[in-house]
């Protein structure tokens, strides 16, 4: 038989089988898409008992902190009062302070001193107490709210003995909002039921069904298993299958129903796509089967005669063909000549280019083992420098801890902790400056500046190294003010790292020396020393990464030798190049800074805002930070020291909708929400009208180039990364909406 028939042959025997299954495949088919939808109610009703513990976890955290209180312990109601306002979840959520015979002393749904209810919980009150864990109730007429709520109700015990218990309070509709948040295919009833069978919440119709008894089958089934799923009829008579589970936290049932009919129908559907597929894969089999015979044939016709001319001693010339194994062919016998000429050229070389891998493996190893080397010395130097801030700060903790009355003692622990932490802000930000720089990702944003302005910033930035030395620092400038293109904060890194190098390298009451001049179209600044000075093994490769002179006892200041890497790599990107020289040790040292500068002088920069000048109008402000002990310390500082009015929200859902009423004038949010990411919720904020002037401040933990462009496309102002000052934060809050720029983000490092 001719090798088309082979081919039509193979193609039956393989349809043939497939036709056989396939039946039995569809079924089996409709039958994995069922399960397959059931197991999306499954995940729906397993995402909303997430959510639902999610809420009563959130609820029970906030307590916990709110518990914490020095108000609660000092017995200053009045002020704890405001503090749980602050802390309410909006107006569906309010918090009571009750004591240990039930009697309510604060409920934030009336105003403060309002007459309270007489106790009518204080089993519940006391079993709390005894127990000493949180307690989740069921759905219950509240004695204030008129209407149906339920509980998260948390021990307060005090160093005094004293013993309350903090209530938050929802009414069903916070739960309403809650499950209608949640995407869920038109058709499909989401419910949450207490352990008593009645509605907490629904999603169709909650108006009369919240605090009726659900489907008796249901609440049968629920009581039976943690989770499970029933076919039966919902309350509205519409057959369904109906997915259940349980919250951890508090026991109640969530479910989910959606009609059999949706179930059925994508079944069905999924069966006849299959079906058809079937049906054209067959077609589709028949007409390849005989397009790629006939090619077939005709490459094997053409491989035939090949071999004829080449047993007739003719080198057969190259053919293409679409069937990769007959190219392979003809490649093979058109290539075979020449690999035998190639022979004897190859084997000349191969001894020479041994020698040269042999000599190339050599002097890889001999850099492995230096880069090697520069990097243990570089993780030790590391592991000292973060030690060195960390043990200041964790005594200063202990002094916090033992001595919180003491208003010197605090004060001086703050100052430590503040130091200590801008002096681990400052190793952290070399090391990623120098990433960046070496990546290829610094970009200088030039303008026209003056170069006394850049040294005069570049002393104010080391000043207090320089005083807490004694040094005198000598600057000598010339008369006409010199004007040159660049980027003004890489400016004056570059002359502070170098004024921070000479510092450190000096002994105390030493000399530091600032000279500047012009030469043709070049500004040469030479800032020298009377310290230490450069060994001659040192010189050559001072400018190099993790590179320092050696470190002795009596010397306080460390470093990761990363300035002068860094200094070099900015001064190279603006054109320029800096030298370094030295008499010899303890002659002192000299760096010479060469930058291209323009030929004339041009105007006055503008004046600079005074760093540390907070005073301004009192804003409303609002924090979104899922880190709560964040926000709340944040939102303290903001009222105590600039006057403003703050409020508080743990997630991006809160804080939409909450917004118009709380009418802020700025935003400080978290960019890793738990249920939107930051950059989404500035985004639907800033398309609010009321918001469209408001000022955006990202405050993260992300930092990279990558996180500041994204949050300059979100509509944020200013971005700031984790821990950020909260004196530059009052700063930002100070400026004019006009001065805050919309849409470019700020970076602090």
């Amino acid at each position: 038989m001719h090798i088309r028939a082979y081919l039509f042959l193979m193609a039956a025997g393989i349809l043939v089988p497939v036709i056989v299954f396939a039946g039995l495949a569809l079924g089996m088919l409709q039958n994995a898409e069922r399960d397959a939808a059931l197991r999306g109610l499954r995940e729906s009703a397993n995402s909303i008992a997430l959510l639902v513990d999610r809420e009563l976890y959130s609820a029970e955290a906030g307590l916990r902190v709110l518990g914490g209180s020095p108000s609660l312990a000092d017995g200053d109601l009045k002020a704890f009062y405001a503090q749980a306002r602050r802390a309410n979840r909006g107006s569906t959520g309010w918090t009571v302070l009750l004591d240990a015979q039930g009697q309510q002393l604060i409920n934030t749904l009336l105003p403060y001193g309002s007459e309270l209810p007489k106790p009518h919980a204080s089993g519940l009150v006391q079993h709390v107490i005894a127990t000493q864990k949180t307690f989740v109730s069921d759905v219950i007429p509240g004695p204030v709210f008129k209407g149906l709520v339920t509980t998260v109700t948390v021990p307060v015990p005090l160093d005094d003995g004293k013993r309350f218990v903090l209530t938050v309070a929802f009414s069903t509709d916070h739960f309403t909002r809650l499950i209608a948040s949640v995407d869920v295919p038109p058709g499909w009833v989401v419910g949450i039921i207490d352990s008593e069978g009645r509605f907490i919440a629904r999603s169709q119709n909650p108006g009369a069904l919240v605090g009726r008894q659900a489907r008796p089958e249901l609440i049968a089934a629920a009581a039976r298993a943690h989770s499970g799923q029933i076919r039966h009829n919902t309350l509205e008579g519409t057959e369904a299958y109906d997915v259940f589970t349980h919250s951890g936290l508090s026991g109640w049932t969530l479910a989910v129903a959606a009609p059999v009919e949706l179930i059925e129908r994508s079944a069905r559907h999924a069966s006849f796509v299959a079906a058809m597929g079937l049906l054209a894969a067959m077609l589709c089999a028949a007409a390849l089967a005989a397009y790629f015979g006939g090619q077939h044939v005709r490459s094997i016709g053409r491989a035939v005669k090949a071999a004829t001319e080449l047993g007739a001693g003719q080198s057969p010339k190259p053919v293409r063909s679409r069937v990769v194994e007959m190219n392979a062919l003809h490649a093979a016998l058109h290539a075979a000549g020449e690999q035998m000429l190639q022979a004897q050229a190859y084997r000349r070389h191969a001894e020479a280019e041994r020698q040269a891998l042999l000599d190339g493996e050599m002097k890889a190893r001999r850099m492995a083992e230096q880069q090697n080397s520069a990097k243990d010395q570089f993780l030790a130097m590391l592991g000292h420098e973060l030690r060195n801030p960390l043990a200041p700060i964790s005594t200063a903790a202990q002094l916090l801890r033992l001595q919180p009355g003491d208003a010197r003692r605090v004060r001086y622990a703050s100052d430590v902790i503040s130091r200590q932490v801008d002096h681990m802000n400052s190793l952290l930000g070399d090391m990623l400056d120098v990433s960046r720089v070496t990546r290829g990702l610094v970009t200088l944003s030039l303008e026209d500046i003056e170069l006394d302005t850049v040294i005069e910033r570049a002393l104010e930035q080391t000043h207090s190294l320089v005083e807490s030395a004694h040094h005198k620092v000598e600057l000598r400038l010339p008369p006409t003010p010199i004007r040159l293109r660049g980027d003004q904060t890489r400016l004056v890194q570059i002359f502070a790292n170098l004024l921070n190098n000479a510092a450190k390298y000096t002994p105390p009451n030493g000399r530091i020396a600032i000279d500047a001049r012009l030469e043709g179209e070049h500004v040469v600044v030479v800032v020298s020393d009377s310290g230490e000075g450069l060994a001659p093994e040192l010189a050559p490769r001072v400018f190099d990464l993790f590179s320092q002179g050696e470190r002795t006892p009596d010397r306080a200041q460390g470093g990761l030798g990363l300035g002068l890497a860094l200094v070099r790599s900015l001064v190279e990107l603006h054109g320029g190049k800096v030298t370094a020289a030295s008499p010899g040790p303890g002659q002192g040292s000299s760096f010479t800074v060469t930058l291209p500068c323009e030929p004339k002088a041009g105007g006055p920069v503008p004046p600079r805002r005074r760093r540390g000048d907070v005073s301004g109008p009192s804003l409303r402000v609002m924090i979104v930070d899922d880190n709560v002990d964040g926000a709340i310390s944040l939102s303290l500082f903001l009222e105590a020291a600039g006057g403003h009015n703050v409020c508080t929200y743990y997630d991006a859902g809160a804080a939409l909708a909450w917004a118009v009423s709380e009418a802020p004038d700025a935003f400080i949010l978290d960019i890793g929400l738990p249920d939107m990411t930051g950059y989404e919720l500035a985004r639907r904020l800033r398309a609010m009208p009321e918001f469209a002037d408001a000022l955006f401040i990202a405050l993260t933990g992300y930092g990279q180039p990558q996180d500041q462009q994204l949050a300059r496309d979100a509509g944020f102002d200013h971005h700031l990364a984790k821990p950020a000052d909260p004196q530059y934060v009052l700063e930002l809050l100070r400026l004019p909406r006009q001065a805050a720029g919309r849409g470019n983000a700020q970076r602090q490092a």
